[in-house]
């Protein structure tokens, strides 16, 4: 359902009752700099960035730019404007930590390969979670077409019609985000799935694609889309068959937050260094 902006200014707001702040942890580097998705907050990736900081390793997951207040604060803001706000945030990382491992949710999964196609100095490796290369029919059909025919878009917004993707219900009722996404922010994450797709093949370091199997938002299909179209030799994927596109908080949570840790170890030179 499409409501109109004084609809949403009286009704539009956060949900969810966990905690959708951002996530700052100290340790060891590599720091682990993680995006979470459109709309949402850092409760979709929760689970993973609890067990990265109760193993040891520096966190650092922003909210990106124009979430965790209102949605007519996302209305305007530009694919870059949210990269360049989270380039300064990688920036920060590599300054304190020098080593880095980028990862992104959804939205933030094309905000981690943009940010990693510019081979910032320090990268490690690359963790993509529900990627949104693609989006889903019919909104990605619908997207392409006000994109080609180049159609100016009022202050609309849609509606969630669930809380999120995701199949664990009693997880759901933790997930903090939007109860509406506006419709120009939206178009800009179709945009930025076809900007980002031209820019795999510069990126190199290794690279860890997870996806779930009954992903509604995101096809499953986008994996082979990611991994054949990067330039690392060392790719790694997986299907989680009970998750749906928030994988990283769903039933399989605790084996992709394992999966994520031990991809993290595995590029870390052996040498640790601490805070």
């Amino acid at each position: 359902m499409i409501v109109g902006r004084a609809h949403t200014e009286k009704f539009g707001k956060l949900v969810g009752s966990g905690d959708g702040k951002a996530f700052v942890r100290d340790g060891l580097s590599p720091c682990v700099v993680a995006f979470h998705g459109f709309g949402g907050t850092t409760t979709e990736i929760r689970p993973m960035l609890d067990v990265l900081a109760s193993r040891g390793c520096a966190v650092r997951a922003p909210l990106l730019t124009g979430h965790g207040s209102q949605p007519a604060e996302l209305q305007d803001v530009t694919f870059e404007d949210i990269v360049s706000e989270m380039q300064r945030e990688l920036d920060a990382a590599r300054e304190e930590h020098e080593h880095v491992v980028i990862a992104g949710f959804s939205l933030g999964s094309l905000v981690a390969i943009e940010l990693a196609a510019r081979r910032p100095a320090g990268l490690l490796g690359l963790v993509l979670l529900g990627n949104a290369l693609t989006l889903a029919a019919p909104v990605s059909a619908a997207l392409a077409l006000i994109d080609r025919r180049g159609w100016k878009l009022p202050d609309w917004y849609l509606l969630r019609l669930w809380p999120s993707d995701v199949r664990d219900r009693e997880q759901a009722e933790g997930l903090v985000a939007y109860d509406r996404n506006p419709l120009r922010a939206a178009l800009e994450v179709y945009r930025a799935g076809v900007q980002v797709r031209a820019r795999l093949g510069r990126i190199e370091c290794p690279a860890l694609i997870l996806h779930g199997a009954k992903d509604r938002v995101c096809p499953s299909s986008n994996v082979a889309l990611a991994r054949d179209g990067l330039g690392s030799r060392d790719k790694r994927t997986r299907i989680y068959a009970r998750s749906g596109h928030l994988v990283a908080a769903d039933h399989d949570r605790a084996d992709v937050a394992d999966a994520v840790a031990s991809f993290v170890d595995s590029v870390t030179p052996r040498a640790r260094i601490g805070v």
